[in-house]
C-alpha cells in the first residue's frame, strides 16, 4: 500500500502539469470538472496513507482542524450558508494542506529525485509547445484557451501573447520553472542523477523558456532561484570549488551561444519590451511596478480590514464558483487578490490567522531546509524552499494550479530531507521493492527510520 500511495502522489503531480492541456485541447466540454480533477486524487492519497500507517505526526495537522472548525463557525455567524460554497471555500483552503506532510512520510530523496528528473524532461516539451505557441496565430489550436476559447490569451508585448505551455493560464509557468530550475541548479552543482547532455539540454529549454514566456514573474522567481544557490553554496563553503567554475564558465558560454538563436533573440526582445512598458506605467523604474506589486499586498490588506464584517462574508464566499453559484456569472465578489479575499471571507481575526499560519509553514520549511545546508551541505532543500514559499504565502490558491504548485514544493521540500538513511540502506531498499506490498506488519528498524526521519524535520520528539 505503501507503494500504491507514491503512485498516487505521482499521478497528482502528473495531472497538476497537464490538466491545462485537458481543458483546453483534450475535453474542453469538461473545462469545470476537470477543475477540480486532483481533489479525488488526493483524497485516495489520505485513504491509502491511512491504510498503510503513514499518520503525519505534526503540531499543523490540529492547527488545520482548528482553522476548518473556526471558518465554518464564523460562515455561520456571517449568515453565509450555501454548503456549495462553504465545501468550495474549506476545499480550496485546507483540502490539500495535509499532503505536504503525507509526502514527507510517504516519500524519500530517491523519489524526490525522479520527481525532480520528470519536471527537469518536462520543461523540454514545456518549452517547445511554448516556442510552438509562440510562433502560432492567436486562433491556432495550440493557443486555445480553457474550454476551446480561440482568444483566451493575455497580451505580452509587441503583438505576442504569453504562451502558457500545458497549462491554463500562464499563472502555471510562474509556478513550474523556478521548481524545475531548483532541480536542474542542484544537478548541475552536486550530484547529478541525469544523462549530463540531457541535463544540458534541460538547463537550455529553461532559460530559453523565460523570456518566451514575457513574464517577468517567472524571470524574477528563477532568478531568485539562483540566488539561492549562490547563497547555500557560500554557506558550504563550495561555491569556489573546481565544480562551481566549470559550471559558472559554461553557463556564460551557453548565454552567449543562446544570443544567436533566433527565437530567444526575438523573446528577449518582447520580454525587454515588457520590461519597459511596466518601467513606464511606474514611473520609469523597472522594479518599480513589481515592488509596487508587493508593497500593494500589504497596502491593500489593511484597506479590507476596515471595509470586512467581523465574522467576515463566509468561507468560499470570495470565489469564481461562489459567484458562478449566487449570482450566475463569475467574478471576484470580495477581492481579486489572496490576503484580501481571506480577510474578507473570514474577517480580520480569523483571516490573519489564517495569512499567519501560512506564513508559519513557509518560516518552519525555511528552518529545515537551512538546517539541511549547514548539517548537510545540501543545498536542495533551500532551493526548493525559494521556489515553493512565494505561492504558499502570497499567490491565491482559489487557481487549482497555484494551490497545487505549493502543496507539491512542500512537500517534496520535506521529503527531500529523508536521504541519509534511504542512500545508506539502498541494497536493503531495492530488495524491499519486490516484496509484498499488502504486509502490515513493521519491523523494528522500520519504525526507528521513521521516528528518525521526523526528529531530523521537527515534527516528533
Amino acid at each position: 500500500m505503501r507503494k500504491a500511495t507514491v503512485w498516487s502522489i505521482w499521478a497528482y503531480l502528473v495531472l497538476l502539469i497537464f490538466e491545462g492541456a485537458l481543458r483546453k485541447w483534450v475535453l474542453p466540454g469538461m473545462a469545470d470538472a476537470i477543475l477540480i480533477i486532483r481533489d479525488p486524487v488526493v483524497l485516495l492519497i489520505y485513504g491509502l496513507a491511512l491504510s498503510c500507517g503513514i499518520v503525519p505526526r505534526t503540531v499543523f495537522m490540529p492547527l488545520i482542524g482548528l482553522l476548518v472548525i473556526a471558518s465554518i463557525g464564523c460562515s455561520m455567524l456571517a449568515g453565509q450558508t450555501h454548503p456549495l460554497v462553504i465545501a468550495y471555500g474549506l476545499r480550496t483552503n485546507f483540502l490539500h494542506l495535509p499532503l505536504i506532510w503525507v509526502m514527507a512520510e510517504a516519500l524519500d530523496r530517491k523519489d524526490v529525485n525522479r520527481m525532480g528528473n520528470f519536471l527537469l524532461l518536462t520543461a523540454i516539451a514545456m518549452t517547445v509547445l511554448m516556442a510552438v505557441q509562440y510562433k502560432s496565430p492567436r486562433d491556432a489550436f495550440v493557443n486555445l484557451g480553457v474550454g476551446g476559447d480561440a482568444d483566451a490569451g493575455i497580451y505580452g508585448a509587441l503583438g505576442k501573447n504569453r504562451p502558457p505551455g500545458f497549462f491554463s493560464f500562464i499563472t502555471g509557468i510562474m509556478m513550474f520553472f523556478p521548481l524545475a530550475a531548483a532541480f536542474f541548479l542542484n544537478q548541475a552543482t552536486a550530484k547529478r542523477h541525469m544523462w549530463w547532455p540531457l541535463l544540458l539540454a534541460c538547463g537550455l529549454c529553461i532559460i530559453i523558456a523565460l523570456p518566451l514566456s514575457i513574464s517577468r514573474g517567472a524571470m524574477i522567481a528563477t532568478c531568485f532561484v539562483g540566488v539561492s544557490l549562490v547563497i547555500g553554496m557560500l554557506r558550504c563553503g563550495q561555491f569556489f570549488n573546481a565544480t562551481i567554475l566549470r559550471t559558472g564558465l559554461m553557463a556564460i558560454a551557453v548565454l552567449i551561444g543562446l544570443s544567436f538563436l533566433p527565437i530567444f533573440a526575438e523573446s528577449r526582445e518582447v520580454f525587454m519590451a515588457r520590461w519597459e512598458t511596466a518601467a513606464d506605467e511606474s514611473g520609469g523604474q523597472g522594479f518599480g511596478s513589481l515592488v509596487a506589486r508587493v508593497g500593494g499586498v500589504f497596502d491593500t490588506t489593511m484597506q479590507y480590514v476596515n471595509m470586512a464584517p467581523f465574522f467576515g462574508y463566509g468561507i468560499g464566499y470570495g470565489s469564481n464558483v461562489a459567484a458562478k453559484i449566487l449570482t450566475g456569472e463569475r467574478g471576484f465578489l470580495l477581492a481579486e487578490d489572496e490576503w484580501g479575499k481571506c480577510v474578507m471571507e473570514l474577517g480580520p481575526l480569523l483571516g490573519f490567522a489564517f495569512i499567519g499560519f501560512r506564513i508559519i509553514i513557509a518560516i518552519y520549511l525555511l528552518v529545515l531546509a537551512w538546517r539541511a545546508i549547514k548539517e548537510h551541505k545540501d543545498t536542495l532543500p533551500f532551493l526548493i524552499w525559494t521556489a515553493a514559499a512565494p505561492p504558499i504565502v502570497f499567490h491565491q490558491w482559489a487557481p487549482p494550479t497555484i494551490l497545487g504548485f505549493a502543496v507539491i514544493g512542500g512537500g517534496l521540500l520535506l521529503a527531500s530531507l529523508n536521504y541519509t538513511d534511504d542512500e545508506e540502506d539502498e541494497d536493503e531498499e531495492s530488495s524491499e521493492e519486490n516484496s509484498d506490498d499488502d504486509k502490515t506488519d513493521k519491523s523494528a528498524d522500520e519504525s526507528d527510520l521513521d521516528r528518525h526521519r521526523r526528529r531530523r524535520r521537527g515534527i516528533a520528539s
